[in-house]
């Protein structure tokens, strides 16, 4: 599989023409979990694709500690110096970019992770679409108000009911890990019966004849990234050939996913030792066309006016490419 490599992208070759003026940092520590959401990144490091493109730049011997996330609060640890770079659920970056602007360590997007659709399922016979939700209904999102569910489910309840109502189903939320909330959707004993999550998730929720669809967040907002691969201004102007290594490397890393969906879904059965799966179905999974690994961020401009508009964020980017790093501006966004 490493022979893939030994060749590097033109877009690499040219970047190493211009070594670094200044030295820059050799040793990096990168925050995400162990999930197919942020499979780019599993791909990285098993294929040591950093090291690699930074070796060829004239950045020398990197070494990249992978530390898997286990708060959800990834901002945090960048701006608290724990990490210098992590993945970030698509709204809670928007609230970071938002919240730390002007500060000395902004919270910027390198690229996107992956673009894939959040999934509304219930076993909840009576409800169909979302009209039909009462009071007795809990639907478990991350977070109730920072994460990329909980957002979707108010642009389609302002879509539903008119923008003054985007709360309406505000109260049924409940915050809860994917893992745990399906768990409990699936075993019929929990206090939720509704999950509004991602792949995998989603895929085995639905697969018990128990639990339908009721939506999916591209009914609302059109294809969107659901992360993005976070770091902070302070890191990238000490370190802009490396900040530029970083995002050539998850460019390397969606190429081999497309290329190769089979070899990456081995690549995360192992690394995530996920054998619930088989790796038939993983593949499949990753080959869905819903699902896309590209650092092109998709529907943030989208996002970021609705939160605006309920007043969630304080500022309104002209343009994504205000809340990203200068080495991703010539990605094909919106």
């Amino acid at each position: 599989m490493r022979a893939r490599w030994r060749s590097l992208t033109v877009a690499t070759l040219l970047l190493a023409l211009s070594p670094p003026a200044v030295a820059e940092t050799t040793t990096l520590r990168i925050s995400r979990p162990l999930d197919l959401s942020v499979l780019p990144l599993l791909v990285m490091e098993h294929e040591h694709l950093i090291e690699r493109v930074a070796e060829a730049m004239n950045l020398g011997t990197v070494t990249v500690t992978w530390n898997t996330a286990t708060k959800p609060d990834a901002p945090a640890e960048l701006t608290g110096g724990q990490a210098d770079l992590a993945t970030v659920d698509l709204a809670a970056f928007l609230l970071a970019a938002d919240a730390s602007a002007g500060t000395a360590s902004e919270i910027r997007g390198v690229g996107a992770v992956a673009q894939r659709p959040y999934v509304l399922v219930t076993r909840n016979d009576a409800v169909r679409t979302i009209r039909d939700f009462n009071n007795t209904d809990r639907i478990a999102v991350p977070d109730v108000k920072a994460s990329g569910p909980a957002v979707m489910l108010e642009m389609a309840a302002a879509q539903e009911w008119g923008a003054e109502h985007y709360n309406k189903l505000d109260s049924l939320l409940v915050a809860r890990p994917d893992e745990p909330a399906a768990m409990a959707l699936l075993s019929g004993k929990g206090d939720i019966d509704a999950h509004f999550s991602r792949t995998p998730y989603a895929d085995g929720e639905l697969a018990d004849p128990k639990v339908h669809r009721v939506m999916d967040s591209f009914d609302v907002a059109g294809p969107h990234s659901s992360g993005v691969l976070a770091t902070t201004s302070q890191f990238r102007a000490a370190n802009p050939t490396m900040s530029a290594a970083i995002l050539s490397a998850l460019e390397q890393a969606d190429d081999f996913i497309k290329k190769n969906p089979g070899a990456a879904a081995e690549i995360f059965s192992g690394m995530a030792k996920d054998q619930d799966i088989p790796l038939e179905d993983l593949t499949d999974m990753i080959g869905d066309p819903d699902l896309v690994y590209t650092a092109a961020p998709a529907g943030e401009m989208r996002v970021a006016e609705f939160m605006h508009h309920i007043g969630r964020l304080k500022h309104q980017p002209a343009s994504w490419r205000e809340w990203f790093l200068p080495e991703a501006k010539d990605l094909s966004g919106n």
